[in-house]
């Protein structure tokens, strides 16, 4: 009976200590996100301009070059992101306050590429090295060359019955398309 008095003591003392470390845990679980969310959101507030105030969103996909499609609306002016532009560590470099802020302009200069972020918190690119500026003729020529799959005949045939779409927005628009996944040339 010696024996099992001991083991039963041991057990009882490690139920206690159990639950205490269990009660231990879930009071950690609760305090450490709220504790982690309440330093990002302090840190959130030292970024100047809109970065400091809402958090932010990546660019619309029809910046990305490879992700363009016909049927994407063309602005006056339309940034394209090149392959190989790391738009994503840019957002993290603005969202901790590693970019610099323009309060005249109202955009953040990171990297060497210039971004202005929307009401919503959506950053949309405007210039720097990477990004390459289309205007709406371009962005359409762009279009079309991405329509016809590569075939750059194809897309040259499409354009040739659109007078808006200048051989100068052509030209400038097989620059940028060279660049794209499905060129083939």
């Amino acid at each position: 009976m010696g024996r099992r008095g001991r083991k039963g003591a041991g057990d009882a003392a490690s139920g206690i200590i159990a639950k205490a470390a269990s009660a231990a845990m879930r009071e950690a679980k609760q305090v450490g996100p709220k504790a982690a969310d309440d330093a990002a959101e302090a840190a959130r507030r030292a970024v100047p301009g809109p970065a400091g105030k809402i958090p932010l969103k990546p660019p619309n996909s029809r910046h990305n070059l490879d992700s363009i499609r016909p049927k994407n609306p063309s602005k006056e002016v339309n940034t394209v992101v090149m392959p190989g532009t790391d738009v994503a560590k840019d957002l993290d470099d603005i969202a901790a306050g590693r970019a610099k802020w323009d309060p005249d302009r109202q955009r953040y200069e990171v990297n060497g590429r210039t971004y202005a972020v929307e009401p919503s918190g959506t950053v949309f690119p405007e210039a720097g090295p990477g990004l390459e500026q289309l205007s709406r003729a371009e962005y359409g020529a762009l279009k079309e060359y991405i329509a016809a799959g590569g075939d750059i005949e194809k897309a040259k045939a499409a354009m040739a019955r659109n007078p808006f779409l200048t051989e100068a927005a052509q030209e400038r628009a097989l620059d940028v398309f060279r660049h794209h996944k499905s060129y083939r040339g």
